[in-house]
């Protein structure tokens, strides 16, 4: 009888942060560890960590949690040092001690960070609404409606993510 699979095929393809680390000298502090999905996504712009410090949680007998920080290069751009809050997903690569040279040889490319626009457009029932309202009031109708988008704690999240340091 054949081997039948329900269900999607699995998105990560690799092993968790700490259980590769949990195999390696220190922790793996130096090391460089890239996410497979990451590389997917920019196949020719370089997203990786190099390892500055591991704290894999001991006491469990899964090997995938932990807490573990590194210099995080992204898209070729140096971050700083970010703690790695996805490091239990199983999508981490380790790149071998002599590639490392030829992996970080990276170009610096112009990261597109995503900027909040000022305002948004109405919604077309609020439109209609708003365009009746100024009819009856006699005053100048635009074509189009754009009402102020306010987010600010979206736009701290934002820039807290991706503040160069």
């Amino acid at each position: 009888m054949p081997i039948r699979y329900i269900g999607r095929d699995p998105f990560f393809k690799g092993k968790s942060l700490f259980e590769i680390s949990r195999q390696l000298r220190d922790f793996g502090v130096g090391r460089i560890v890239y996410q497979t999905s990451e590389a997917v996504k920019w196949p020719n712009q370089k997203t990786y960590y190099r390892l500055t410090k591991v704290v894999p949680d001991m006491t469990c007998k899964e090997t995938f949690y932990g807490t573990a920080w590194g210099q995080l290069v992204f898209r070729g751009k140096e971050m700083g040092v970010k703690q790695i809050d996805v490091g239990h997903q199983l999508d981490w690569v380790l790149v071998p001690k002599h590639e490392e040279k030829d992996f970080c040889q990276t170009e610096v490319y112009d990261i597109d960070i995503n900027s909040l626009p000022k305002t948004i457009s109405c919604p077309p029932l609020l439109e209609m609404a708003l365009k009746r309202d100024m009819k009856a009031s006699k005053q100048n109708v635009p074509t189009k409606i754009e009402i102020p988008f306010y987010a600010e704690e979206f736009a701290n999240a934002i820039s807290r993510r991706w503040e160069v340091k």
